[in-house]
């Protein structure tokens, strides 16, 4: 299976963050969340990727991920050179920062910067009862600048990940939206989940909302789902209702999007063997017909 030569390198912030209508054929670089393979160590993670066909990774770097937070400049080296190893990059990071006052903030961005990473994603929020909506928005926006005031001294882009759900913030995007024009900065953007985004949206509502926050989408996760009563089952790739071409062409045409891409499996599996399989399976659907029907090229 070919591979789409497309690495972090190659992805500069400007080109990924463009604003302005403009075509982009090559493919995005393809990677997969760890969070699905934390039974690979660096080494068998880093062949393991190459084997099933992906550009790279999207490594988690958390408590309980691949890397952790309080042996980064350790533990980040070490998996960014198994991988390069491969032939393969780390576009992206999985963080659970928040505010500017996160204890390993700096020395996790620091420590990207030196790797030659250049996204991360961000931690979420959670909406209360006992205020006002927008209210918690400006609150949430306010802890935001922090990260974000990192993200530019390190040279980084943060992306915040739209979770579907009560209480999510980022749940209907429009909230996102809000705090990426109130911050206003080339250094934050969007996680886009095409997934989630059509949980809360499937009768239309996404394709307005991918039309909206498109200038702001610096990376993109994708997955699929059916509706079981009014609660998602979340199934593999292709096999939902999820227009995951349809939503990453709109990103391409209007704002020049070219990744990365993060695969995630929400669904059950059976074994490590298993996660492999669908893994393949998901990374064939991804290259033979997403990135195809969205316009782009490998």
């Amino acid at each position: 299976m070919s591979r789409c030569l497309t690495t972090a390198a190659a992805v500069t912030i400007a080109g990924a963050q463009r604003a302005t209508t403009g075509e982009t054929s090559g493919a995005p670089p393809l990677c997969v969340f760890s969070k699905h393979l934390q039974f690979l160590d660096y080494s068998s993670l880093a062949r393991t990727c190459r084997e099933l066909g992906l550009d790279g990774v999207d490594l988690t770097v958390r408590q309980g991920g691949h890397v952790h937070p309080e042996r980064v400049d350790r533990e980040l080296r070490e998996a960014v050179t198994a991988m390069r190893a491969e032939g393969l990059e780390v576009p992206m990071i999985t963080t659970t920062f928040k505010s500017g006052g996160d204890e390993y903030l700096r020395p996790v961005l620091e420590t990207a910067k030196q790797c030659g990473i250049t996204y991360f994603r961000v931690g979420g929020h959670q909406y209360g009862s006992g205020l006002p909506v927008m209210e918690q928005v400006a609150a949430f926006t306010q802890e935001m600048r922090g990260v974000v005031s990192m993200a530019e001294e390190t040279g980084l882009v943060a992306g915040y990940h739209n979770h579907s759900g009560k209480d999510n913030f980022g749940a209907p995007l429009w909230d996102l939206h809000r705090m990426y024009e109130t911050i206003g900065s080339i250094h934050l953007g969007s996680n886009f989940d095409v997934g989630h985004a059509t949980v809360e949206g499937a009768y239309g509502d996404w394709e307005i909302t991918a039309r909206l926050m498109a200038p702001w989408v610096r990376m993109a996760a994708v997955k699929d789902f059916v509706f079981d009563g009014n609660k998602p089952r979340w199934v593999p790739l292709g096999e939902g209702i999820v227009d995951t071409a349809g939503c990453l062409r709109i990103f391409r045409e209007q704002a020049g999007f070219a990744g990365p891409v993060s695969l995630h499996f929400e669904y059950e599996v059976r074994s490590h063997d298993q996660m492999l399989e669908e893994v393949a399976k998901a990374v064939k659907h991804m290259r033979e017909k997403v990135y195809r029907d969205a316009g782009y090229t490998c």
